[in-house]
């Protein structure tokens, strides 16, 4: 404190706030410490003089002075009858006052909407400010808490591709920075317009809509140009990969399933070619074919009939919610067995010709994994009763649907449109930001290597594994408790729960100069050949793929990047994974009460624990191998408590009458129910090791510890989506919408309703719950 009483110096050294003569206060500054306004006014409350007792309406400007000054109430509760002690714990009367909880206690208030009862619906308590202060940007179909922490991720990460090449970079850093110079370079982009694209659809045999009557039949070949196709990582008709054999996941093997389509579901074909969707998909096409030269009449005629085909294609496929049977979808056989399966496609020859292309010999008798026989013996009847110019009008339209974004600005608007009608988005994203997650996504450990050395908190790292450590000891807890489950299968359980491999913040292979210089041995990127660049990429990704086979599964190899603000669960491995991107607020902060991290990031750790035993993970055992080793009857005992969960999840109806597919989300669902009970008992068991409880946050003296972990919870899964971004997640999601995470989760909870004392009947208190683990 500073000065007659008036004024007052906060912790950062720099504010002062002074109070006027009518009670309210301006804040002064001699530079901008970057607080909002609620931070501030937190941090004022630890200045307050002894014995003062009134309510303040405090008016401050911790932003620029172009941004809207809001007004803050601090109620009378909040004012402290003693000074800051100064010691590390910032603790006053039980109140944590470090930079740390300020921060956490303003974004709390800031989103929450504390007028509704939580008893009656949580996520409007929690959240219900959320979308006042955080609008959807005009390029995002939605906005969240992840997106919020991706975007400023993304700024640290353009910094780093901005920084000129230094002898602190490798090959694979290089690499990375080379491919942003090159994608964020639009004036050259637009000087070689559609040059590249046309020398590209010479090297595939041509558009057969772009060149008319020029486009010869008798030069076509399916399969040639699919294991051409299959080389630039597209997989079009079926799809064909590389990955660990499911049954023995120490070795890879060859794997054919059914494939992706050019629009998000199969639900969007299905309703014939007057759908709303289906003419925008048609028109993207069609408007597509006459970018790259074709007659606005041909054009027409010839992607209705490509749309027509595809119709069929999505009409075969498998509905996702009825591939949640690994063990059914699972099928061993040789090449030769296959091509006696399904004898008029040349699976020899595709097979082969896609192998050979990087010096690999398959034989007939090569093992692989068909997931979806019915599927490709249908595709396989298809393409022999579809004429060639239909099929390679196709063909060509899958892979150049997808390298429309790398041509220059006036022909992506043709791919904004379309996503404006599917999706919701008003605007193309900033360059920059495009560039950025498309450098991250596909050299995601180069953009890792300097990501980690400058913004990761290594001590993140053990808080995280002491974290890991507690929720493992309460799923054991809780797989003692479950009276369904047999002492033999119990015990299993738990042993797949303690091999559980953990992978937290990055690979440390990727601090060795050699093995990531490795990794992007295939690629080699110009500054001024972006298009080519892109090409590059995704035949570098397909043939380090391909390259797999017959090789060991490395356990070490981590199937994401550090700059990612996710977290996974791999059944192959029995691997959980935390990178380095979701290790910060509002998930974990070092300086955050135990309560904010275990409902924050604890929650995520047991949302991925129980991944190992949800509908789908059950069915693989603790070395990550598809067996069943569950009694038939402990097995009938999970489906009947599974069903409960998509029964609850299924009734919950989003607007316009959309119905979240139970089925579809019971995986994640399970997982969200059994990690927040998981890390609320290992939070309790924090509390009895270290004292009892917790100091309170600034502004939040009326909410317990226990009380602020399900509001941080929640606060997680702020957020708000666009409608016709909501019908495609409906429609494609294996997640449920925020509102029912939050929703159909604390519903089932005992604990919640008992630490928010909700009356049994109560809309976040019914009286028939869900319980699985």
């Amino acid at each position: 404190m500073n000065g007659n009483g008036k004024h007052y110096m906060l912790a950062d050294g720099e504010t002062v706030i002074t109070f006027e003569p009518d009670g309210r206060a301006t804040r002064s500054s001699s530079a901008c410490c970057g607080r909002t306004p609620l931070e501030v006014a937190l941090l004022l409350i630890s200045f307050i003089s002894v014995g003062v007792s009134i309510a303040l309406v405090i008016i401050l400007a911790t932003r620029p002075a172009q941004e809207t000054i809001r007004e803050i109430t601090i109620t009378e509760t909040d004012i402290l009858s003693s000074h800051y002690d100064g010691t590390e714990t910032g603790n006053v009367q039980n109140l944590c006052l470090t930079e740390d909880c300020v921060k956490a206690a303003a974004r709390l208030m800031e989103s929450m909407d504390a007028t509704v009862n939580p008893c009656d619906d949580f996520f409007e308590y929690a959240c219900g400010s959320w979308n006042k202060v955080n609008e959807i940007p005009e390029d995002k179909t939605s906005h969240d808490t992840f997106t919020k922490l991706r975007d400023n991720i993304q700024l640290q990460i353009k910094d780093l591709l901005e920084q000129p090449i230094s002898k602190e970079d490798n090959e694979g850093t290089i690499k990375s920075k080379r491919l942003y110079v090159s994608c964020t370079n639009e004036t050259l982009i637009d000087e070689r317009d559609l040059n590249p694209a046309l020398d590209f659809l010479d090297e595939l045999g041509g558009w057969p809509v772009a060149e008319g009557e020029d486009w010869r039949e008798d030069e076509f070949d399916l399969i040639e140009l699919l294991a051409k196709l299959r080389l630039y990582n597209n997989k079009i008709l079926l799809d064909q990969w590389v990955g660990s054999d499911d049954k023995n996941s120490e070795r890879y093997i060859i794997q054919v399933d059914q494939p992706e389509l050019g629009m998000s579901s199969r639900d969007y074909y299905t309703k014939g070619v007057d759908d709303p969707h289906i003419k925008a998909y048609m028109q993207y096409a069609t408007d597509v074919a006459i970018l790259f030269g074709a007659n606005s009449t041909i054009a027409k005629k010839e992607m209705l009939d490509m749309i027509r085909l595809e119709m069929k294609i999505a009409n075969f496929t498998i509905p996702q919610e009825d591939r949640r049977d690994s063990e059914a979808l699972y099928n061993k056989m040789t090449i030769a067995e296959l091509q006696q399966m399904i004898p008029n496609f040349e699976w020899v020859r595709y097979l082969q010709g896609i192998f050979s292309r990087v010096g690999l010999n398959i034989a007939e008798s090569e093992e692989i994994v068909v997931y979806a026989p019915e599927y490709l013996a249908n595709m396989a009847t298809l393409v022999q009763e579809t004429d060639k110019r239909t099929l390679a009008n196709y063909l060509i339209w899958r892979i150049m649907m997808n390298r429309i974004e790398n041509l220059p600005n006036k022909y992506r608007d043709l791919d904004s449109e379309y996503h404006k009608i599917l999706y919701g988005s008003r605007s193309e994203t900033s360059r920059w930001r495009y560039c950025v997650t498309y450098v991250n996504n596909n050299l995601g450990n180069a953009v890792g290597r300097l990501f980690i050395n400058k913004h990761f908190d290594e001590t993140a790292k053990q808080s995280a594994l002491e974290m890991i450590k507690d929720i493992r000891i309460a799923f054991n807890e809780l797989l003692s408790e479950v009276d369904w489950m047999d002492e033999k299968t119990r015990e299993l359980a738990k042993e797949k729960a303690d091999a559980m491999a953990v992978q937290i913040g990055y690979p440390s292979y990727i601090l060795n100069d050699t093995v990531l210089n490795e990794e992007y041995k295939h690629v080699d990127f110009r500054p001024d050949t972006y298009f080519e660049n892109i090409l590059e990429n995704i035949h570098g990704i397909a043939i380090s793929n391909l390259e797999m086979i017959h090789k060991p599964v490395d356990r070490n190899l981590w199937s994401t990047y550090p700059a990612v603000v996710n977290a996974f669960y791999s059944s192959a491995k029995n691997q959980i994974i935390f990178p380095a991107g979701i290790l910060q607020p509002p998930f974990y902060s070092k300086g955050y009460p135990k309560s904010i991290n275990y409902g924050g990031i604890g929650m995520v750790i047991g949302h991925e624990i129980t991944h190992g035993f949800d509908d789908r993970g059950r069915q693989y055992d603790k070395n990550g191998n598809l067996k069943q080793w569950w009694d038939d009857h402990v097995i009938a005992e999970f489906k009947e408590r599974a069903q409960c969960i998509v029964d609850q999840y299924g009734n919950y109806t989003i607007e316009d009458d959309l119905q979240v597919n139970g089925i579809q989300t019971q995986g994640e669902n399970i997982a969200d129910n059994g990690g927040l009970k998981e890390s609320y008992k290992a939070y309790q068991k924090w509390k009895k090791d270290h004292g009892g409880s917790e100091p309170k946050l600034p502004g939040l003296t009326n909410l317990n510890n226990d009380q602020l972990f399900f509001l941080n919870f929640a606060q997680v899964w702020c957020g708000s989506t666009r409608p016709e971004s909501m019908m495609n997640r409906i429609l494609t999601g294996v997640h449920s919408p925020r509102k029912y995470r939050v929703i159909g989760t604390l519903q089932n909870s005992m604990d919640f309703r008992d630490v928010f004392q909700c009356p049994v009947g109560s809309h976040m208190a019914p009286k028939n719950t869900c319980k699985v683990w």
